[in-house]
């Protein structure tokens, strides 16, 4: 019985991490078609220089999504908790959101 249980478990484990990747990737495809499209706008007539493409917002926020995952797969597999999905999410959320306050910090010491 034990061994359909944790059968189980993995199943919801590797969906929950699926779920999470599929929506990370969405909303990182609309951040950049977004991004894009703001800064395509051409007017006719008139000559724009192209700016470069900042990546240090989206790179920070997906190193702290890393970060997020490895401390879950860190606290499920080598401490052995018995950790409850939500608690993984909120663990995986709340470094996404540290690492986007991280990034806006830095973004707004480079505009000074």
């Amino acid at each position: 019985m034990s061994k359909l249980i944790q059968i189980i478990m993995e199943k919801q484990s590797v969906g929950a991490i699926l779920g999470i990747g599929l929506f990370t990737c969405i909303t990182l495809c609309v951040y950049f078609i977004m991004r894009y499209r703001s800064t395509a706008v051409h007017v006719p007539g008139e000559s724009r220089k192209r700016e470069p493409i900042d990546w240090q917002k989206p790179g920070i926020l997906v190193l702290g999504i890393g970060i997020g995952l490895f401390i879950v797969g860190v606290l499920d597999n080598y401490i052995k908790t018995d950790l409850p999905d939500s608690l993984a999410v909120a663990i995986l959320i709340i470094s996404a959101g540290l690492a986007m306050i991280i990034a806006n910090r830095l973004d707004k010491k480079r505009d000074i």
